[in-house]
């Protein structure tokens, strides 16, 4: 999300001694944690109690498989569906009662390469589909904040 942290001239700061990067100004609080994708809910206890939010303010932007390549999604709530990372994510909070904001990347062939399909640098026949696939997640994020989530979903399905 860092295309909606420049939109917004904001810049990102590390708390001390936390796992987290974030920045946040007004309504909006953006926050990128350093730990890994598997972990990254282990900051959300100490990220909530600083942005004084609840689970329902919660905006999580995360990568989905069973969406092609760079495809926007925005989902209400919902379970991991085997992410980790949201797994991690519903664990610490004890909800699934969050948006997500999905960005396809697309399923490989070869299921034994999901690993490596994951944290593999995209091929240069899909950047541009990834570059606006972030153009319109950024977009969606901002929109979030001045609209509710059905206003936005279908802003989003006009838009693809």
């Amino acid at each position: 999300m860092r295309r909606l942290v420049l939109r917004r001239e904001l810049s990102l700061r590390k708390p001390f001694l936390r796992s987290y990067l974030w920045t946040g100004r007004d309504e909006c609080v953006v926050a990128l944690p350093l730990t890994y994708m598997n972990r990254s809910g282990s900051v959300m206890p100490s990220l909530m109690r600083a942005a004084r939010a609840g689970t329902g303010d919660l905006v999580v932007v995360c990568d989905n498989m069973d969406l092609p390549p760079g495809t926007v999604r925005l989902k209400r709530r919902g379970t991991s569906r085997s992410h980790n990372g949201l797994a991690s994510v519903m664990d610490a909070l004890g909800s699934g009662e969050f948006i997500r904001i999905y960005i396809g990347i697309g399923r490989p062939a070869d299921a034994s390469r999901v690993v490596e399909h994951v944290l593999s640098i995209p091929p240069d026949s899909e950047r541009a589909l990834y570059e606006t696939a972030f153009e319109v997640a950024a977009d969606a994020a901002s929109a979030l904040l001045d609209h509710d989530l059905d206003t936005v979903m279908n802003m989003l399905t006009e838009r693809q």
